[in-house]
């Protein structure tokens, strides 16, 4: 029998028991399906916040102060950023970031909130895009404004709009209650997510924050922009020089630069690794799909006994009897590998779009031909390993015995 009839055997025998094959195929459809699902969204996923990220850590450095060999004298101020910005070169943008866990409330209503302290340099070093009114200005920095900036998460909470330029909300900061003016509306951080306890995100002048809780100028660290990417190290070296030059530590190592690429190194490597944890676990239900293909095809060879002991006696070898056993658990498999991706593929755009919504980007998945090839190769696979023992079994069926069976 050549490989032409095995096949015809091999779906012949599947179509004449459709519902018992789907079954036994489902479990690879959901082992193939969740893998590419994962795999695409994450993938793409990743690639939108590593684009993101990159943008913004080819040019940027922070700037930090190493508390452990540090004194009070050493901490920054903003006569320190100031200077920086004054003397070293291909400098575009500079903030210190002060950020602080407080309240915010309008009215009866209250919620916790991360506040975030900056220059107004900020809202392009954290890449903060504005749904109405405007940041927070120089002027506003400089002359310490009572002035703020909300999340649109909190102005839908608290105002029912994004449109409230000019209204004032009572910010809970340090343990002082203080009464700022908007001037501006943010884009969530979260995007269109909100759950109940979760913080909203508040923007403010760092010289507000200080003036609100009494405090001196002690800031731990800064970020600077580089006006090209080809200037980051140099200008981020020369910062330290110019704060060192100030405060009089030079060779204490006070001062640390680390550039943002090597803190997208480290969540690459993370998204990597937990992408390939969920994705090994999703791939379980494949060996689950693999143990019911070998019990059906045992199912199988048990029914067809007295079939295989007739192929035997007039002729049909060992190796023939077991290739077509094989060669049924390897459609079935296939088959179940291709609704499974299908099903894979267009669960990844769903679940993209429903991410890109609530994250406010766009999100592709990032599905590849190797992942299709992986997947189909993979799930072939699994038939053919587990069907080898029924396979076996079949071949070496005795065929006096398996014309007697009944």
């Amino acid at each position: 029998m050549n490989i032409i009839d095995n096949l015809k055997m091999a779906i012949f025998s599947i179509r004449s028991n459709k519902m018992r094959s789907f079954l036994t195929m489902l479990g690879i459809i959901i082992g193939i399906s969740s893998v590419i699902m994962i795999l695409g969204v994450g993938g793409g996923a990743k690639a939108y916040m590593m684009g993101s990220m990159e943008q913004l850590g080819n040019s940027t450095v922070t700037i930090s102060v190493n508390s452990k060999n540090a004194t009070d004298s050493d901490y920054l101020s903003l006569d320190d950023i100031e200077a920086i910005k004054q003397k070293v070169d291909h400098v575009k943008y500079i903030s210190p970031q002060w950020n602080v866990f407080g309240s915010v409330s309008f009215k009866t209503k209250e919620n916790d909130a991360m506040i975030y302290g900056g220059s107004n340099d900020f809202i392009y070093l954290a890449q903060t895009d504005m749904v109405s009114g405007r940041f927070f200005s120089e002027e506003d920095y400089l002359s310490a404004r009572n002035v703020v900036v909300i999340d649109e998460m909190a102005a839908m909470k608290f105002f029912g709009n994004t449109n409230i330029a000019g209204m004032t909300i009572d910010v809970n900061l340090f343990g002082e209650r203080a009464k700022l003016k908007i001037v501006g509306v943010a884009k969530s951080q979260t995007g269109g997510f909100y759950m109940d306890g979760m913080p909203f995100f508040l923007y403010m002048p760092v010289t507000t924050m200080m003036n609100i809780g009494s405090m001196e100028e002690s800031l731990s660290s800064v970020y600077v922009m580089a006006d090209d990417p080809a200037f980051t190290e140099s200008m981020g070296n020369s910062a330290r020089n110019v704060l060192e030059a100030r405060h009089s530590n030079r060779g204490r190592d006070v001062y640390q630069v680390q550039s943002l690429m090597g803190q997208v190194d480290m969540i690459n490597n993370m998204l990597n690794i937990i992408t390939g944890f969920i994705s090994a676990v999703a791939a379980i239900s494949l060996l689950v799909g693999g143990i019911g293909v070998m019990n059906i095809m045992l199912v199988a060879v048990t029914e067809r006994t007295r079939e295989i002991g007739i192929r035997k006696s007039l002729g049909a070898k060992t190796g023939s009897i077991m290739f077509q056993f094989l060669t049924e658990s390897a459609i079935l498999s296939l088959i179940g590998g291709a609704i499974g991706l299908i099903l894979g593929i267009l669960g990844a755009h769903g679940i993209s779009s429903i991410v890109s919504g609530l994250a406010g980007g766009k999100i592709v998945p990032a599905i590849t031909m190797g992942h299709i090839t992986l997947a189909l190769g993979f799930s072939c696979s699994v038939g053919l390993f587990f069907g080898i023992y029924p396979a076996k079994k079949a071949a070496k069926l005795n065929p006096i015995d398996a014309l007697r069976h009944e």
